[in-house]
């Protein structure tokens, strides 16, 4: 996405995850169309396949992609192989700056080797917290640790912003930005591509469930499940969509425990676009997810957390959904509680506008001492050249809004 600008300052995306890609995309489109840097997006190999996937819906792909060696599974090997694969990207290269997400172990060990090669980090989504190192396990110390390797922290509300504040982050190293994810959900939807699958009956009362935590693994999802069949067998007007995990242990416990349960459908991971498409079909969604809280609350869909504490408390500061764990009769309570109240209008997300790649863009700028120019953030902004376009198959999205930023 950044060949043909050879001497400008090379800004690195690091990406191993669909959550990864979905959030830096806002970012690399604008950068993208910025002819004073290189931008590019590495795809770490964590989740193989995954970052591409999330990318092409935005007419994006990645211009390296890492091949790591795991046979264990554990994440001793992962962080390992990772280290050795990023110093390799990023050694002797020059990279003016490493932009890394949230709390997985890519943004981890990618801001542990920017550090030790010297390059400036940028933290986007930064400042998240549960204030339970174990919740999410093992989120939240991974997102405390990236912290401390940052130059450049993009906050994306100002809970999060305080949270840094009072772990000693200078105030001038931290900017409320809005969460990216708000730019992706509206680019999707302006242009038609968040659909829900065919089989999804308007007509019927739809939920729509993830389980997955770490955390959780174990008693904590038989609970989950178990509640969850109550709640498939509560009404022949209500439907159950289980979007299962790609882990094969998972996905096991999941249909032992719901795949004989009427009304409940057990459905495998689904493109982005669609995902978002099922959860707009919603009238709620039950989850342990962090990024499926913030995606259902910007929708205007109810969310009830199965798990013991959130590093997103605008969903409850809101009254947009409830922080319920993993027992059966609490969460079967929120569900048919929040089930039998209209459904809500749609407002503003408390996790964004929808011009948050904007403004990290401008903090990036200021942070490799550029100004924005008007090719960057001109209301109606001109397509990338040829040579800096994706060749993703499948179509891109609009360009993202462009009003004024603040």
């Amino acid at each position: 996405m950044g060949r043909g600008r050879v001497g400008r300052p090379e800004i690195v995306f690091l990406a191993g995850t669909r959550p990864e890609g979905i959030k830096i995309a806002p970012l690399v489109r604008l950068l993208c169309r910025d002819p004073r840097v290189t931008t590019t997006v590495v795809d770490t190999g964590q989740q193989p396949g995954r970052v591409d996937e999330a990318l092409a819906p935005f007419g994006l792909r990645a211009d390296v992609s890492l091949t790591l060696e795991r046979r264990t599974g554990v994440l001793a090997e992962l962080a390992a192989g990772l280290a050795t694969a990023v110093e390799g990207v990023l050694a002797g290269r020059g990279v003016s700056a490493v932009v890394v997400h949230g709390d997985t172990t890519t943004a981890l060990v990618g801001a542990q080797v920017a550090f030790w090669n010297r390059i400036p980090v940028v933290h986007l989504e930064a400042g998240l917290r549960s204030h339970d190192v174990r919740q999410p396990f093992p989120e939240e110390a991974n997102r405390a640790m990236v912290a401390r390797c940052a130059d450049l922290h993009l906050a994306p509300t100002p809970t999060a912003r305080s949270n840094l504040l009072r772990e000693g982050v200078p105030a001038h190293r931290i900017v409320v930005t809005g969460n990216t994810v708000v730019d992706a959900l509206d680019n999707l939807t302006r242009a038609g591509l968040a659909r829900p699958p065919s089989w999804v009956d308007a007509r019927r009362r739809l939920v729509v469930a993830t389980v997955h935590r770490r955390e959780n693994w174990g008693t904590g999802m038989a609970d989950v499940l178990r509640a969850l069949a109550r709640v498939a067998r509560s009404g022949d007007d209500l439907d159950l969509a289980l979007v299962t995990h790609p882990n094969p242990h998972l996905a096991a416990q999941v249909r032992a425990g719901l795949g004989q349960v009427p009304n409940a459908r057990l459905v495998p991971p689904l493109p982005y676009p669609e995902m978002i498409g099922l959860v707009r079909a919603a009238r709620l969604v039950v989850t342990d997810s962090g990024g499926l809280q913030e995606e259902a609350a910007s929708l205007g869909v109810p969310v009830v957390v199965t798990r013991g504490t959130t590093e997103r408390p605008e969903i409850v500061q809101h009254r947009l959904g409830d922080l319920v764990g993993t027992e059966p009769d609490r969460i079967v309570e929120a569900v048919t509680r929040r089930l039998a109240q209209p459904a809500p209008r749609p407002g503003r997300s408390p996790f964004g506008d929808g011009r948050a790649g904007q403004r990290c863009v401008r903090a990036i700028e200021a942070l490799l001492g550029l100004r924005a120019t008007a090719r960057v953030l001109s209301p109606r902004p001109q397509p990338a050249p040829a040579a800096h376009r994706s060749t993703a198959p499948t179509p891109a999205v609009p360009p993202p809004a462009t009003a004024p930023v603040t």
